[in-house]
């Protein structure tokens, strides 16, 4: 059984603000992408995965809440565009 646009932004927004910005903000895009940044400034720079991850890991997550507050409106946006097109 495939989950519309709709219930998706639905289920989405009713688990909260908070949450959204911890899962998708600083977990979902943080964590993934200080992960993703230490190992290619192992493999691609000078410095050692155990000497950027430290300053990735505090660094990255500060973005993921950034990014998890400008996304917030957008959903909730996109989520009532969607809504009220399907009650006309």
């Amino acid at each position: 059984m495939k989950i519309s646009k709709s219930e998706k932004l639905e289920r989405t927004i009713s688990k909260g603000k908070l949450h959204y910005i911890i899962w998708n903000g600083v977990i979902g895009w943080g964590v993934l992408t200080a992960i993703t940044f230490s190992l290619l400034q192992h493999f691609i720079g000078d410095k050692s995965f155990t000497e950027i991850i430290w300053i990735s890991l505090t660094t990255f997550p500060i973005g993921g809440i950034l990014w998890g507050l400008v996304m917030w409106p957008i959903i909730n946006r996109k989520y009532r565009k969607i809504s009220s097109d399907g009650t006309k």
